[in-house]
């Protein structure tokens, strides 16, 4: 299952909506690093989602999901 489909079904389909276009991104620069850090530094990336109820008469939302949940 693709992550995009895997957004659709987990986070949109329960809420009645329909995700009608999902977008990675990455940001420009470096992940700050805390000052313990318990990982490496590493490139952000995430999903911008726009989603739609399911009679599409209204745009719900547009929601940002980190790409490590899928």
């Amino acid at each position: 299952m693709s992550a995009k489909s895997a957004i659709n079904k987990e986070v949109f389909i329960p809420h009645d909506e329909k995700m009608l276009a999902a977008v990675q991104v990455k940001r420009r620069t470096k992940k700050k690093i805390p000052f313990l850090a318990t990982g490496g530094q590493g490139d952000y990336m995430t999903f911008i989602c726009l989603s739609a109820s399911k009679d599409l008469s209204m745009l719900d939302s547009d929601s940002r999901l980190p790409c490590s949940s899928y």
